[in-house]
């Protein structure tokens, strides 16, 4: 019986040394860091894919990343966004560099979300908007007594339609201006009028900069297409008081132009109003000049409707 029991306790004995032998080594930890953008050491902007800029895709696009005892990604797949920026993102966060991060003073893996904003560059055309609209809102309005001038308008370009689709946000103020040119004359400033105060309920205050500008120099060319034909100008029928209050307001304007605003636009209608230092406005060729230069605005500002 001794001898069994002491072969059984060699047994355990032996069992218990090998359980040892086998014990696994603790499994190192990985530190969950959440948002870490603002932890890298180096962080690529990611390209903005043709595809993408295409369709106009933006948004955030978060990147679930692991990043190695060194500091460098080691994993990067995106869980969110728009599905033509993931893979540009994914890429740049590979690229991205941290600072090795320590628990108890032993260098760990971290987890973590990357998150890219993408964001499509405006044109001067997209960023002068509200400017556009306002033209020609107010150039319409000052030649709304002329059935000819005002078809001329509506039948060169589809004004009314791309404004809808380009300014969707005001699709219901703009519509109205579909009938324009069916109604009597009266209704067409009754109408002009309601979509304009429509309009400046819903403007920020940069948004309202463009659309005074805007008010000002569609009066003004108003002025200029009633009184010329075929590039001749009737003198009679201008009022110098009437633009050279216009030009004085656009100069003003000039010099309160949100920083947002293109400066090579601004610097157009800043030329332009500068004829109105002359003594005489009203001269033929001082008023050839201001329709050269109000037509390289419009062709600035509203490319379609020159062509």
């Amino acid at each position: 019986m001794k001898k069994q029991i002491l072969s059984l306790v060699s047994i355990l004995l032996i069992g218990f040394s090998i359980g040892l032998a086998q014990t696994p080594t603790e499994t190192p930890k990985i530190i969950n860091g959440g948002v870490i953008n603002g932890k890298a050491k180096s962080l690529p902007i990611p390209a903005y894919p043709a595809a993408a800029m295409a369709v106009r895709a933006s948004g955030a696009v978060n990147v679930q990343v692991t990043i190695d005892e060194e500091g460098n990604v080691i994993s990067a797949s995106a869980v969110s966004g728009h599905p033509l920026l993931r893979q540009a993102s994914e890429q740049a966060a590979r690229m991205a560099k941290f600072s090795p991060t320590k628990l108890s003073g032993q260098p760990v893996k971290v987890t973590g979300v990357i998150v890219y904003n993408f964001a499509p560059t405006q044109t001067n055309e997209e960023r002068v908007k509200i400017l556009e609209i306002a033209t020609f809102l107010f150039l319409v309005r000052g030649s709304a007594t002329d059935i000819e001038k005002l078809n001329l308008f509506f039948e060169t370009q589809d004004f009314i339609k791309d404004s809808i689709n380009e300014l969707p946000d005001f699709a219901k103020e703009i519509a109205p201006l579909a009938s324009l040119k069916t109604l009597p004359i009266e209704k067409r400033f009754k109408t002009i009028d309601g979509v304009s105060s429509s309009i400046r309920n819903k403007l920020s205050a940069n948004e309202a900069w463009q659309f005074e500008l805007g008010k000002n120099f569609g009066e003004f060319f108003a002025q200029l297409i009633l009184a010329s034909n075929e590039g001749e100008f009737d003198i009679t029928k201008l009022n110098e008081s009437n633009l050279q209050l216009n030009l004085t307001k656009i100069n003003e304007l000039t010099y309160s132009a949100p920083s947002d605003f293109p400066t090579d636009v601004l610097e157009k209608f800043k030329e332009f109003s500068k004829i109105n230092e002359k003594e005489y406005l009203v001269t033929l060729e001082n008023l050839q000049a201001l329709l050269i230069k109000a037509v390289a605005i419009v062709e600035t500002i509203s490319p379609e409707a020159t062509k």
